[in-house]
């Protein structure tokens, strides 16, 4: 699963580049995918030192509330959120794609891992052959939010639905990621592959698959 991360300020806010942000206060859910996407949007545009962020609520309902409000300069969203906030006015001074990794505990064997990628596997298939007809379950996930139950689905710009198959995960990329998160000190300890990724399970998951 592809997913976009969006740097969003309010309407009317003097900021129109990631590199404006500097020194700026952006909230970001802490220990989520799009916290990381924000971070390498921010430090792409700017030293590391001008980089200024505060924890917000992992409900992207509140940092858009929050955005709205003023209380902070920018914030990151993913969809329906983007969206949302597009149809308020907001605008998006950065984009950046990630990738949402599929993940399983210890307890789960190659034959269920492989069903769980068939599943995604076929979902992609069926998403990407109309992307439109699915952007309902971004509507059906927040259903509730006054601001998400206004959507309709030719809202959605369909460029930032990414979707591919599911895949082995690449070692350079997994060591890139926990080298450059343990530079931002969000964990510790040198990365080792057989701890992080079990490839015997992988491999026979992906061969059952």
């Amino acid at each position: 699963m592809i997913v976009c991360g969006a740097l969003v300020v309010a309407p009317g806010s003097t900021i129109f580049t990631p590199q404006e942000l500097a020194h700026k206060l952006v909230a970001l859910d802490y220990g989520n995918g799009t916290a990381y996407a924000g971070l390498q949007m921010l430090e792409g545009a700017m030293p590391r030192e001008a980089v200024t962020t505060c924890a917000a609520a992992t409900s992207p309902a509140e940092r858009f509330a929050g955005v709205m409000r003023g209380d902070f300069a920018a914030t990151v969203l993913q969809e329906p959120w983007i969206t949302v906030a597009e149809k308020a006015g907001c605008r998006l001074v950065s984009t950046t794609f990630f990738h949402g990794t599929w993940v399983a505990t210890p307890d789960v064997g190659p034959d269920a891992y492989a069903a769980l990628l068939r599943g995604i596997t076929n979902a992609v298939h069926r998403i990407n052959a109309d992307k439109r007809r699915y952007v309902s379950y971004f509507m059906r996930d927040w259903a509730g939010h006054p601001e998400v139950d206004a959507l309709r689905p030719d809202d959605f710009n369909l460029g930032r639905i990414q979707l591919k198959e599911p895949t082995a995960i690449p070692e350079h990329e997994a060591r890139w990621a926990w080298e450059w998160m343990a530079s931002w000190g969000l964990i510790d300890g040198a990365f080792d592959l057989t701890a992080q990724i079990d490839r015997r399970l992988e491999r026979e998951a992906h061969e059952l698959a």
